[in-house]
C-alpha cells in the first residue's frame, strides 16, 4: 500500500487535518492575555485549531516532547526556559516580542514584534502635547533591545521638536545589589532633574518604581515629575497612587497577526521567514501623566473623581463637593488650568470610555451607552456623531 505524502507547497496550502498548535503565553500579564485574545479572534474567524496553552504557572504540567503531542505549529511570547525545546521541535513557529531569545536565522521561525520606535515616538508626542518642556527616559533594569529602542526613539523625537532629553543610566553594581541600592541612585538622578520633567518609562512595573521613588524623595507626581508607562497593565495602573498613565501597544493585533502568519507557515505558503511589527493602540491618560499646569491638588481630586465615576450620572456639583470647594471655584480651576469646563471634562471622559467599549467589546450600543453614563441610547448617538461626524456603528467597523 502506497504511503500518503505529506503536504507540500505544491498542494497550494491545503490541510489534511486540524492543526495542533502550542501557545506559550504568560497570561498572568495583560500583554499575554491581549495576545491570546487576538489569536483566538483569528481562529474564531478563519480556521479551526486544536490549541494547547502553556502558561508556565506553578503546578502546571510541562509540555514534554512536542513531537509526542503531534504539534504542527507554535506561537511563543518570551518563555526563555522553553527556548531549546521550541527550536529543536523544528515545526513552524512564530515568536511574539522576544526576538533576542530565538535564532533569527532558523528557517522555521518567524517574528511578530511590537514596534518599539513607534512607542517611543507616541510617548514623546503625547507628553509634548501635554505642555511639558523637560523630558527624560528610564529604561528597564535589564538592557533589553526593545527598552533601548523605545528610549532612543523617544529622545530623537523630543530633540526633533527642539527640547532636550536625558536618559537614566543605572549602575552595574546596583543591579547586583538589588532595588534598595538602585533606588538611592535613581532618587539622586530624579532630584537633579529640572522641575517639572516628564518621563517615559520602559514598562508599567518600572514606572511604578519611579513613582514610589519620587514619593520617598519628597517629589510630587505629576507636579515635579510626570510619569508615562508602557503596557497599560490596568490592575497595576489603577492601583498606583497617583494612577499611572500608560501607552497600550496593540497586543491583540500582534496576536492576530501571529496567528495569520503561523497559518500560512503551516500551509507551506511562505518560502522564507517573515518579520512583522505592530504599533500603538492608544494612550491612557491618568493622573501621573497630567500636564504640568494641573498640579493643584483640588483639581487633581476633581479629575480623579470624574475618571472613577464617569459611568454614573454625576453632575458639576458632585465634582465640586468632592473637591471640597464651591462650584464657582471648581469651575475656575478647570477653566484656568485645562481651558474647559467641568461639564466638558465629564463629556470628554464619557466619549473616551464610549470609544473604548466600541473598540474592545461586541456589546450592543444601547448597553454601552448606559455603561458610559448616558441616560438614553439616542442621547449617546447624538453626542457621538456630533463629535466624530460618523455613527457609532461606522466607528466600530
Amino acid at each position: 500500500m502506497q504511503k500518503t505524502k505529506q503536504i507540500s507547497i505544491e498542494t497550494k496550502g491545503l490541510l489534511q487535518e486540524i492543526p495542533k498548535v502550542a501557545l506559550f503565553l504568560a497570561t498572568n500579564e495583560k500583554a499575554g492575555r491581549d495576545k491570546l485574545q487576538g489569536i483566538l479572534r483569528y481562529v474564531r474567524l478563519h480556521t479551526p485549531w486544536n490549541l494547547h496553552l502553556v502558561e508556565n504557572r506553578m503546578g502546571e504540567q510541562k509540555p514534554g516532547d512536542l513531537h509526542d503531542w503531534g504539534v504542527t505549529g507554535i506561537i511563543v511570547a518570551r518563555m526563555p526556559e522553553f527556548t531549546q525545546i521550541i527550536e529543536e521541535s523544528n515545526v513552524p513557529t512564530v515568536v511574539l516580542d522576544s526576538p533576542a531569545l530565538y535564532n533569527r536565522n532558523h528557517r522555521n521561525i518567524s517574528f511578530v514584534t511590537s514596534d518599539s520606535k513607534a512607542i517611543g515616538i507616541a510617548g514623546a508626542k503625547f507628553l509634548i502635547r501635554q505642555g511639558f518642556t523637560n523630558f527624560g527616559y528610564v529604561p528597564d533594569t535589564r538592557p533589553w533591545d526593545w527598552s533601548q529602542e523605545r528610549g532612543n526613539a523617544f529622545a530623537a523625537c523630543i530633540k526633533s521638536h527642539g527640547y532636550n532629553c536625558v536618559i537614566y543610566e543605572g549602575q552595574k553594581a546596583n543591579r547586583k545589589s538589588g532595588w534598595a541600592s538602585e533606588q538611592k541612585h535613581l532618587a539622586n538622578w530624579l532630584q537633579q532633574l529640572p522641575k517639572p520633567t516628564a518621563l517615559l518609562v520602559a514598562r508599567d512595573g518600572r514606572a511604578r518604581q519611579v513613582i514610589e521613588t519620587c514619593q520617598s524623595s519628597g517629589l510630587n507626581t505629576p507636579g515635579d515629575i510626570a510619569v508615562l508607562g508602557v503596557d497599560n497593565e490596568e490592575v497595576l495602573c489603577e492601583n498606583t497612587n497617583p494612577s499611572l498613565a500608560s501607552i497600550q501597544p496593540s497586543f491583540d493585533e500582534g496576536g492576530y497577526q501571529a496567528a495569520a502568519l503561523l497559518e500560512n507557515m503551516m500551509r507551506g505558503m511562505l518560502k522564507k521567514p517573515q518579520k512583522i511589527s505592530y504599533g500603538v493602540k492608544q494612550i491612557i491618560l491618568r493622573t501621573s501623566g497630567r500636564s504640568s499646569r494641573t498640579v493643584d491638588r483640588r483639581l487633581l481630586r476633581g479629575l480623579e473623581f470624574i475618571r472613577l465615576n464617569v459611568s454614573e450620572p454625576i453632575s458639576v456639583l458632585d465634582v465640586a463637593r468632592h473637591m471640597q470647594i464651591s462650584r464657582r471655584m471648581a469651575e475656575m480651576l478647570f477653566r484656568n488650568n485645562l481651558d474647559r469646563s467641568i461639564l466638558d471634562e465629564i463629556s470628554n471622559a464619557r466619549l473616551a470610555r464610549l470609544e473604548n467599549f466600541l473598540l474592545e467589546t461586541t456589546l450592543p450600543i444601547g448597553q454601552i451607552s448606559l455603561l458610559c453614563g448616558y441616560q438614553t441610547e439616542m442621547h449617546a448617538k447624538r453626542i457621538f456623531k456630533k463629535q466624530h461626524g460618523i455613527t457609532m456603528s461606522q466607528f466600530r467597523k
